[in-house]
């Protein structure tokens, strides 16, 4: 059954496998081949977006992944710069405090109470004021206290937030609301309700082959009906743009390539299971809600001509030529293969001298 084809492996090591993915045929639809040589621009990770797919569909990697801040701002320059100095030491295992040392040795997995106190690194704290050259007129007790009562929250969050992703309160509030919503909403609820004959799958890893090219993809929802027979692949995005503006942030993002990769690969693997004869695969469909109204999710389905058009490549109404993924699959793999890595077949074909496009111009102005 199609559950046979979710890969039971850990999300890195999925992203580890060299296959091409919708990600990179995106990149690669905007920037060349040469994201695959090492010229690479930064992929900004979008917190928002990221926090709510995991509240979403894994609960279990929310705390693990994301810390939600809890100083709202940094303590005075004076105070900051001894708590600095005090976690400095921590880090490195200087403290006198024992307490760290055992919770050193457990690889910092869970800090105790004791550790994350900052009352109990005294002599780090006056060791630190002298350095520093302040709060050199206040008793010993005066000056922890002083850097205890401003510094706590600073510290605590600069010790259990390393590794993580740290979240603000207003985002992670927003967050959690939206990810209610989805829950609850009439147009989009379907999707994490289980019913009678419906099985769904979240973050479903799947390899597979795509007209005869190896693909890779994680599809945020399968949702299957065995009632129908009909399965259901679905990407949830969210995004600062209302749900009215989809259809152009879906072209903006390149997000048709997503929705035709993963429903090609869907089909193949349905077409390639005996037990999934009698089933067919829907059209995709984008589940989309903005975080400026986490009210109001909205569901687009990709039309077949829509489909269609994305495996060749098209030009939209506004004039813009997009790539298809079957071209794309090919530079793809004419790169792995080592035949055109630094420059495009075609590039090749024409001995590196490319005309311009006629369509660079849309409308000559008449002679006066």
């Amino acid at each position: 059954m199609i559950g046979d084809h979710n890969l039971q492996i850990p999300e890195q090591e999925y992203r580890d496998l060299a296959l091409p993915s919708y990600s990179m045929l995106s990149g690669i639809s905007k920037g060349g081949i040469d994201i695959m040589t090492g010229v690479k621009n930064n992929i900004f990770t979008l917190k928002f977006g990221s926090l709510v797919d995991d509240m979403c569909f894994d609960t279990t990697k929310v705390k693990s992944k994301y810390h939600l801040a809890g100083a709202l701002k940094s303590p005075t320059p004076n105070v900051k710069g001894i708590v600095d100095q005090v976690i400095a030491s921590v880090l490195a295992g200087e403290n006198e405090n024992s307490s760290f040392n055992i919770v050193k040795k457990k690889k910092m997995n869970s800090l105790s109470t004791v550790a994350l106190n900052l009352g109990n690194y005294g002599d780090t704290i006056m060791l630190a004021a002298k350095v520093n050259n302040v709060y050199q007129s206040y008793s010993r007790e005066k000056v922890i206290e002083t850097v205890t009562k401003a510094g706590q929250a600073y510290f605590e969050d600069a010790l259990t937030s390393r590794g993580k992703i740290i979240i603000k309160k207003e985002m992670w509030d927003k967050a959690m609301e939206t990810s209610m919503t989805l829950a609850t909403h009439p147009f989009s609820k379907s999707y994490f309700e289980v019913e009678p004959g419906i099985e769904l799958f979240y973050q479903y890893k799947f390899v597979t082959e795509v007209r005869g090219r190896r693909t890779k993809g994680m599809l945020d929802i399968l949702k299957v009906d065995h009632n129908q027979k009909i399965i259901y692949p679905v990407d949830l995005k969210t995004g600062e743009m209302p749900v009215s503006k989809f259809p152009e942030i879906m072209l903006m993002y390149g997000y048709y390539i997503q929705a035709a990769l993963y429903r090609e690969a869907i089909m193949n693997i349905v077409e390639s299971d005996p037990d999934l004869a009698d089933y067919t695969v829907a059209p995709f469909e984008f589940l989309y809600i903005s975080k400026e109204n986490p009210n109001k999710p909205l569901v687009y389905v990709v039309p077949e001509r829509m489909h269609n058009a994305s495996m060749v490549g098209f030009t939209d109404r506004y004039g813009t030529k997009h790539k298809g993924i079957m071209p794309l699959l090919k530079e793809y793999y004419d790169c792995k293969e080592g035949m055109f890595c630094q420059y495009t077949e075609e590039e090749y074909d024409q001995d590196g001298k490319i005309p311009f496009d006629d369509d660079l111009i849309k409308e000559i102005n008449d002679e006066d």
